[in-house]
């Protein structure tokens, strides 16, 4: 009976062993993937601010939009009005205040947005802060975006 006891307790020792270190790996996993999801979202700024339009082209799935406040684009919608815009000017991205989730293949991030937007030749224009989320897809091993909202916050006041 002693034997049977221990046998047992050795097994449920085992068993919750086995349990925290799957939940520590399962953590561990979804804080690289957090990592990943918004290290893709880095990227596809950065490859706005390059003006590197395979680069951000890549990041989209081809069922992408975003709804830029009240205005739905499509992904190529959007990349004819960026890169058609490229030569007046440059927009700055700094992302921060990150809120990930990851689900297996799908993620979602919202994150605030500081952009300053320099004219070609001319200083920077005032910052225009948005809140924004995301939802990417994990497709082929890379996180591509599927949806995307973008708020501005802190706007003028409108005019008369």
């Amino acid at each position: 009976m002693r034997r049977s006891l221990n046998i047992l307790t050795a097994a449920g020792v085992s068993v919750a062993a086995l349990t925290a270190t799957s939940a520590l790996h399962a953590r561990d996993t979804q804080a690289r993937d957090a990592r990943a999801v918004e290290r893709a979202l880095r990227e596809w700024y950065d490859a706005s601010e390059r003006h590197d339009s395979v680069a951000w082209v890549r990041a989209m799935l081809p069922t992408f939009f975003i709804f830029e406040d009240t205005t739905r684009l499509d992904a190529n919608t959007l990349t004819r009005l960026l890169f058609g815009s490229a030569p007046t000017g440059i927009d700055r991205a700094t992302l921060h205040d990150f809120a990930t989730q990851v689900r297996g293949d799908v993620a979602w991030t919202s994150f605030q947005n500081d952009e300053v937007y320099t004219p070609t030749g001319a200083p920077p224009l005032p910052v225009r802060r948005y809140l924004e989320t995301v939802v990417f897809r994990r497709v082929g091993g890379a996180w591509r975006m599927e949806r995307y909202h973008a708020t501005r916050i802190n706007r003028p006041a409108p005019g008369p």
